[in-house]
């Protein structure tokens, strides 16, 4: 079986399936599904370990479903702006449509007439526009991807023998993946960041190594 915290990524898909079949009709977002439909969570959750399992030497069951969950609110927010950026395509594309005349195949459609209503709303161009302006103040953006800080450490961990270069898990999360630009800082200030630190320790790689506890 397919360990969990090698594959949540890879596993999107599937997890996504699980979240569109049990979507309840009529939630647009993370915070209308707890108010209408708290058991939705669980539900998904159940479904995706009859595919996946958790690895016991990193993660209690109890802390598997807690990363499973935030994994899933993420992505929910997530697919939903995919969702409607592909809809806005085909919009501009086709004069005289609306989000109802766009709605994927793979969405119900009682969800998808309900988001068709709300992302013509003034509640959602209100949360658009301050969701905007916040991204735009983030000085030092990450490229993890769905992996949280503590996996990254525990994979170079894994990866240098139980050991951990504080620095170096740093660089991996703040500089770019593609090909073209692989390793290049993802803003300047993260670099800057990087580099006070450096000077500050006197830093080398691989000198400042934590052991593992």
């Amino acid at each position: 079986m397919t360990t969990f915290q090698d594959r949540l990524s890879n596993g999107v898909t599937n997890l996504l399936v699980i979240m569109r079949m049990f979507w309840p009709d009529g939630c647009v977002g993370a915070l209308e599904i707890d108010r209408n439909s708290p058991g939705f969570w669980n539900k998904c959750i159940n479904e995706f370990l009859c595919y996946y399992t958790y690895d016991p030497r990193f993660a209690t069951e109890a802390e598997a479903r807690a990363s499973i969950l935030a994994h899933m609110r993420d992505n929910l927010r997530r697919t939903l702006s995919d969702d409607r950026e592909r809809a806005d395509a085909k919009i501009a594309g086709a004069s005289g449509t609306t989000y109802v005349d766009h709605r994927p195949l793979y969405m119900k459609p009682g969800v998808w007439s309900r988001l068709a209503q709300y992302w013509v709303s003034e509640e959602f161009k209100k949360k658009s526009a301050a969701g905007k302006k916040a991204r735009q103040a983030v000085k030092v953006p990450h490229t993890s991807g769905a992996r949280s800080f503590d996996r990254r450490r525990r994979d170079y961990m894994e990866a240098h023998d139980g050991k951990l270069d504080e620095l170096a898990v740093y660089k991996e999360c703040h500089t770019l993946k593609e090909e073209e630009r692989k390793g290049e800082w993802i803003t300047e200030d993260a670099q800057k960041i990087i580099v006070s630190v450096q000077i500050i320790l006197n830093y080398t790689p691989g000198i400042i190594i934590i052991k593992a506890h």
